[in-house]
């Protein structure tokens, strides 16, 4: 299965990809900003994004629609350690599949990725 990690912390990323590298079966492509993500996802067509929230080259959910309509299929997947209830609802509404707190799910991320693979 394919997965495309978009996370503009260098350490994040690296520490997500080995996390989700676990996983049997799912080969993962890395971007730190949106623009590589979409030139990533014409090329790969993944069947789940996991993008952090914060875009430093644009708003998350721009990248989010973006994303949605480059690959509409996708399952996307929004993460964050920000996750007030009504912050998660907006990036729900705007059309990611799931939200998760880095902070205390990322076994629900692991599972749903798991899930698609």
């Amino acid at each position: 299965m394919k997965l495309l990690l978009v996370e503009p912390s260098t350490l994040l990323r690296e520490r997500l990809a080995a996390m989700l590298a676990s996983l049997h079966g799912v080969e993962i492509v890395q971007a730190a900003g949106v623009e590589n993500a979409l030139r990533a996802m014409r090329g790969m067509q993944p069947k789940v994004v996991v993008m952090d929230a914060q875009k430093p080259d644009e708003t998350g959910l721009e990248a989010l629609a973006k994303m949605r309509t480059e690959c509409p299929s996708a399952c996307l997947i929004v993460v964050s350690s920000y996750s007030p209830e009504a912050y998660r609802k907006r990036w729900l509404e705007a059309g990611a599949d799931h939200f998760y707190d880095l902070s205390a799910q990322i076994d629900l991320l692991l599972n749903t990725v798991t899930r698609y693979s």
